[in-house]
C-alpha cells in the first residue's frame, strides 16, 4: 500500500503494545538491517520519527520513507498534553509541506 500510493509519509498514533497488550504490528524493518536501511531519530518521550529507505526489486526504485510514531497516546486515554501533539503535528507538517503524496495515519491494528 506505501508503494503503489507513492506514499512518503506514514504516521502512526498508537505504541506498539500498552500493559502487554499489542496494539500494532512492526511493520517497519529493525534498525540496522541488512536489506533495509533505517534510522532512527528520538525527538522526546512522546513521539520518534523513523526514516526507511525501500527500494523495488522489480523497478529498482528507491524511495526514503517517514514514519512519525505518536508513542504516548494509550488505547483507552487521551495524550497527557495538548503540547506534545502539537508538536508533533508541527513535525509531520514540516515533513510533508510542498509534496503532493498522500499521508497514511493510522492508530490501532487489531
Amino acid at each position: 500500500m506505501v508503494w503503489e500510493s507513492g506514499c512518503v509519509v506514514i504516521v502512526m498514533l498508537t505504541p506498539l503494545s500498552e500493559n502487554g497488550v499489542k496494539q500494532c504490528h512492526h511493520y517497519w524493518p529493525d534498525e540496522g538491517s541488512d536489506v533495509y536501511h533505517i534510522y532512527e531519530h528520538i525527538w522526546c518521550e512522546d513521539f520518534l520519527v523513523r526514516s526507511f529507505y525501500l527500494k523495488n526489486l522489480q523497478t529498482n526504485e528507491t524511495r526514503t520513507v517517514t514514519q512519525f510514531h505518536f508513542l504516548s497516546w494509550m488505547d483507552r486515554g487521551i495524550p497527557n498534553s495538548a503540547r506534545t501533539l502539537l508538536d508533533f503535528r508541527r513535525k509531520v507538517n514540516k515533513c510533508y509541506r510542498g509534496r503532493s503524496c498522500p499521508i497514511i495515519v493510522h492508530c490501532r491494528q487489531v
